[in-house]
């Protein structure tokens, strides 16, 4: 399952603007509301948070109160001061003489007062905020990937905020859809998990997925998101966003800007095959909005590629001259002309032209590509274990099903033939690899183990169950720092399983790592404790 972080340019970020016609107000205050509304709309909130101070101390008449406070309510929102964002928005809303349009400020004032009880932790250029406490896991890792992010992204489009990042983990569906402003059937369908909106990234807790997400590589590219915002001062259109944030999302860890992966690959070769890729237009508003998560995982996949080839071709100055390009002009395809020497038209065909001269292949024949599917608490599904039914091969699930009963009873060798018959049937499921390696392992037969699971790590590099099963077969092979290697990737994707961090715990003593080792103990023992508090109810 692919999953999909996003920005989201269509929530009317003019819409804090007030129609209509208010009375009018002294030259000195009008010059203020106009600074604070030119400075939202650019997210230079530190800015407009000091001219909406003066503007309210100076407002007299009931127009300009209710609009000072309006906009007081929006910068305290855009700052993340949520009580004073909706202490502010009330007063507005409060003020009876002004008939104004206010759909935007009870967003603001309902946002606001729903707002999670968010606990928060800093590093040197981010505030991350968490609610459940279980996510603390998250914020203390995310520390690193963001700084990286901040350092590696950062020499690439040449842009370092002044400011402190707001990062914030939502615990819950309902809290991330109504921040967002995604209806819940969105993130559903196409499988969005992040978004850089309001002067902040938001995130859903991989605490909420079965196996849960890249988290990381969301946060980088939600990050990308907020950089090239601020660098274009709003005016890149959705589509280059997106090819941005997707060429750029692996910079805090890998060098090489490679969007093409197997699975990517597989969906691109196919669009071609048929004529389908998604026309540039319908990106717009937003990738979130489009038909399913394979449309919009194409989309990622095309926009993505597309800058690839610009920078491939024309260098990554490229990239950060078009940015600057747009900014000034606010035309995306006088900018492209500018910097390609090509018109629109002539660098998309040049894009397309490349792409089909790679001779892309179907690597992953059947390929499912599939939205959010939140983890069932309540009660385990009809086959038993949650992640049976994402096996589409009907007799592949049955023989997992028959496999993993066996296991159950300490009977290995029996549960991987069973295993193997489900892989003959479906031999591209991760699922099914990775319990047919797990089987093997344990009973000695790692080298096979191993033949199960490279193939299919290529294919499933983000499907944390393999890289546990390396780590543990390196662990026991002695080789630290692979399975260092391999354990971290899984945290990544999912911190919330003890195993993880109990053996990192074993790794770090060996290595004689004694602070990891008491960050992992700590960790470790949050987990063990809730599940023990949560056997107890």
């Amino acid at each position: 399952m692919k999953l999909i972080s996003t920005l989201i340019l269509f929530c009317l970020l003019t819409a804090y603007i007030i129609g209509g016609t208010l009375p009018a107000c002294s030259s000195e205050i009008g010059e203020l509301f106009d600074k604070v509304e030119k400075d939202i709309k650019t997210w230079q909130i530190s800015s407009a948070s000091v001219s909406v101070d003066q503007a309210v101390k100076i407002a007299e008449t009931d127009a300009e109160k209710f609009r000072s406070f309006y906009l007081k309510s929006l910068v305290d929102f855009y700052k993340g001061d949520y009580q004073s964002a909706n202490e502010y928005g009330e007063k507005a809303l409060s003020n009876k003489e002004i008939e104004e349009e206010t759909g935007f400020l009870n967003f603001i004032v309902a946002a606001s007062s729903s707002a999670p009880e968010f606990r928060e932790i800093t590093s040197e250029n981010f505030v991350i905020r968490y609610a459940n406490p279980k996510d603390i896991i998250l914020a203390e890792y995310a520390k690193d990937v963001l700084e990286k992010s901040r350092y590696e992204i950062g020499l690439d489009l040449e842009a370092y905020p002044e400011d402190p990042v707001i990062v914030e983990i939502y615990p819950d569906m309902k809290s991330f859809t109504l921040a967002s402003t995604l209806p819940a059937k969105n993130v559903e369908k196409t499988g969005v998990v992040g978004i850089c909106k309001f002067n902040r990234i938001m995130i859903l807790s991989p605490r909420l997925l079965p196996k849960g997400y890249t988290w990381a590589d969301t946060l980088a590219h939600e990050y990308v998101h907020y950089l090239v915002f601020l660098k274009s001062e709003n005016r890149v259109p959705v589509w280059l966003h997106e090819g941005i944030a997707k060429y750029e999302e692996k910079r805090w860890k890998e060098k090489d800007n490679d969007v093409i992966s197997p699975f990517y690959e597989t969906i691109l070769s196919e669009a071609l095959k048929k004529n389908e890729l998604v026309p540039i237009e319908k990106m717009h508003p937003s990738l979130a909005m489009l038909e399913s998560a394979r449309e919009a995982q194409l989309a990622f996949a095309q926009s993505g590629t597309m800058v690839s080839h610009l920078v491939d071709k024309w260098g990554q100055e490229a990239l950060v001259n078009l940015i600057e390009s747009i900014r000034d002009t606010d035309d995306y395809q006088a900018a492209i002309e500018s910097v390609t020497n090509l018109n629109f038209p002539l660098f998309y065909e040049s894009w397309e032209k490349d792409l089909r001269s790679k001779n892309l292949e179907e690597k992953i024949p059947g390929v499912s590509v599939k939205g959010v599917r939140i983890k069932n608490t309540e009660k385990k599904s009809i086959d038993g274990s949650e992640d049976l039914i994402e096996i589409d091969n009907n007799r592949a699930r049955d023989y997992t099903r028959l496999g993993d009963l066996l296991k159950q009873r300490g009977r290995l060798s029996p549960a991987s033939f069973e295993y193997e018959k489900a892989l003959e049937l479906d031999p591209y499921s991760p699922i099914i690899s990775s319990r047919l390696a797990s089987a093997l392992n344990i009973i000695g037969e790692t080298k096979r183990a191993r033949e199960v699971l490279y193939p299919i790590l290529e294919f499933y590099p983000s499907h944390m169950d393999i890289h546990m099963i390396l780590g543990r077969i390196y662990l026991d092979e002695g080789n630290l720092s692979k399975a260092e290697g391999e354990y971290l990737t899984a945290v990544s994707i999912n911190p919330y399983d003890p195993e993880v961090h109990a053996s990192l715990i074993m790794l770090y003593d060996k290595q004689g790592q004694t602070e990891l080792k008491q960050r992992e103990e700590k960790f470790l023992k949050l987990l063990l404790d809730e599940e023990t508090d949560n056997g107890k109810q």
